[in-house]
């Protein structure tokens, strides 16, 4: 009765000082149980709101602050199985000056997360996260440009249905300039970061998690300039140093990058380039890329230095407005894993376009011939497209296809293979529509066996409007990942240059459903149900997990009250846990009002 009685407000304004305060406030009746939970039943309070204003002038200071208390999937749209309470905050500074700046600060308590399997639904995790990001600019006219960032950021969490429990930590800051002299455009920029993860080992069932920790900086320049024939050219500097330990291995080392591009378009329909790059550290760079995505590896030895040069050439004609050619050749030379290789490509290709029988039809095709100095035979490498799209009677429709046959990798000793095909459907009568979606894809080393990586996905959704939605899925993969602090991270780097100890092969299927319903004004109904089984095997040690989770909802709004209620369903178990799959159930029904109270 308080909460109909309470009334609305106008916006607030205090002197320079301009604020709107919007949210819901709820209370309710909720419970949570399981089979390694006790059982738990209480009044709930809580609600989620947004502060937001300026002072002044919006250029001079504005701000956004949205704080959420005991929200979660059962009484609202929070993604999260447990209640989670936390704050999000923006501001912008000076925006309408020379020296912008921003602040974000991100804070969440018993948040979901996710454990990912690539091509399948992630697992759930559940934890404590904090983010803030600072930047700054100085943009003043005839001054060189400054820009700096500072980034940190930590999460801690643990993985339903095992004792694991997992963490990060991480710190960036970042400068960079940029300056127009006499036609030349000037930049350069410095990095420095560290990181700390504590990665569970659940896949394996180690109940120790491993630690991993990194720094790095960097520095690096860039010059560009303009040259005739509508031509330019560019140049540019990096150098990067890396410092890391994990599972007791550690590696530092420089890594210097050299790279230069000039380009010429003397005509409409002829246009050439030249660039062409150089690393002092190869091995470095791939392990730097590596740990760039996330993924956590045993260092490279050190005991081999590795390098790698590459010239490039590249040209294209267009013979007619749809059809244009395309020539390369390209050299490269590499050193690594304690060996020196040489390789010449040379290539063709052809692009065209058109509309055919009414619909845009696109196809690409390039052939190259790859000579690599560890073998006297030449390998064809062949790569192609294939785009259409169409709309007839209502209907859209788009298929295509990929495939390419010895492609080159970064390292020029192993070629990748690779193919795609899918499509998707749909139309609209009046209220009532339909869709529906199909992609296959597979890739790998074509000399390696065993790092072939396949996926395949299905998608389909009827619906009514505002009555009836479904919709429904279903996706199943296979191939070779790496560890990172949020699961497994696809990769298909060769042995040789991760080793078999950092490669983790995992298979698996998912699929999910889903229903939301309008079946009256002001009435919202909604369910899901997702499933996830996959297998793992490291070093020998396998693993069968599996994840289902149900969350439904409805919501009746009357004046500017809601009738909310729900109700979560989390199993998830993996076998190397030595643990019974967990069973997590929470359920709500509550009041809330949405107020503008300022």
């Amino acid at each position: 009765m308080a909460l109909l009685a309470l009334p609305a407000a106008a916006q607030l304004q205090l002197g320079d000082l301009n604020s709107n305060l919007s949210g819901t406030i709820s209370a309710g009746y909720n419970g949570d149980y399981g089979n390694q939970i006790d059982s738990d039943h209480s009044l709930a309070f809580g609600g989620a709101g947004t502060l937001s204003g300026f002072y002044y002038n919006p250029n001079f200071v504005s701000f956004t602050v949205s704080p959420f208390m005991n929200q979660a999937r059962d009484n609202s749209a929070f993604q999260s199985i447990s209640d989670a309470s936390g704050v999000n905050l923006n501001a912008s500074i000076f925006g309408g000056s020379h020296y912008p700046g921003s602040i974000s600060f991100a804070k969440a308590y018993n948040s979901e997360g996710n454990f990912a399997i690539p091509g399948v639904a992630n697992y759930t995790t559940r934890g404590n996260s904090e983010t803030l990001g600072i930047n700054w600019s100085a943009m003043v006219p005839g001054l060189p440009s400054l820009t700096a960032n500072f980034q940190m950021g930590n999460n801690q969490y643990s993985i339903y249905g095992s004792d694991d429990t997992g963490s990060t930590d991480n710190k960036s800051l970042g400068l960079r300039s940029s300056y127009m002299l006499k036609g030349f455009n000037m930049s350069a920029y410095f990095s420095d970061g560290t990181s700390h993860s504590d990665i569970p080992q659940v896949l394996d069932g180690s109940s120790q998690a491993e630690t991993a920790t990194s720094s790095n900086h960097g520095y690096g320049f860039a010059v560009g300039h303009q040259l005739p024939f509508h031509g330019g050219f560019s140049a540019n500097m990096n150098s990067s140093y890396v410092d890391s330990d994990y599972a007791g291995y550690s590696y530092d080392g420089t890594i210097d990058t050299y790279t230069a591009t000039a380009s010429f378009q003397p005509t409409n329909k002829f246009h050439v380039s030249v660039s062409t790059d150089y690393s002092n550290n190869l091995t470095g760079s791939l392990y730097e890329a590596i740990v760039g995505t996330g993924g956590i590896v045993t260092p490279p030895s050190q005991g081999q230095s590795s390098n790698s040069f590459d010239l490039l050439s590249m040209a294209s004609y267009s013979l007619m407005p749809n059809l244009q050619t395309l020539a390369s050749v390209d050299h490269r030379q590499q050193s690594f894993l304690g060996k020196s290789y040489t390789s010449d490509s040379y290539g063709g290709g052809l692009t065209y376009g058109r509309v055919v029988l009414g619909g845009n039809f696109n196809a690409a095709l390039s052939l190259t011939d790859n000579t690599v100095s560890t073998s006297s035979a030449n390998v064809l490498g062949f790569s192609g497209t294939v785009n259409y799209n169409k709309r007839f009677d209502g209907w859209a429709t788009g298929v295509f296809f990929n495939y390419a046959q010895n492609v080159q990798t970064i390292l020029i000793t192993y070629m990748s293979s690779s193919y795609g095909y899918g499509g998707n459907i749909r139309r609209r009568w009046g209220k009532f529509g339909t869709s529906a979606g199909a992609n296959f894809n597979k890739t790998g080393l074509t000399q390696e066996a065993g790092t072939d990586s396949s996926s395949q996905s299905y998608n389909a959704s009827v619906s009514y409007s505002p009555w009836i939605n479904l919709t429904g899925s279903y996706s199943k993969s296979n191939g070779n990942g790496i560890e990172s602090g949020a699961g497994l991270v696809l990769t298909q780097n060769p042995e040789p240059v991760l080793g078999a100890g950092n490669l983790i092969l995992f298979g698996g299927t998912s699929y999910s459903f889903g229903l939301s319903s309008n079946p009256m004004r002001r009435l919202t109904l909604s369910a899901s149900y997702a499933r996830a089984d996959s297998n793992s095997n490291v070093l020998g040690i396998a693993s069968w997990n599996n994840t289902k989770q149900i969350n439904t909802l409805f919501q009746y709004q009357f004046r500017k009250m809601y009738l909310n209620g729900g109700y979560s369903n989390l199993v998830q178990g993996f076998s190397t846990s030595g643990l019974p799959a967990e069973n997590v159930s929470a359920f709500y029904i509550g009041v809330s009002r949405w107020f503008n109270f300022f």
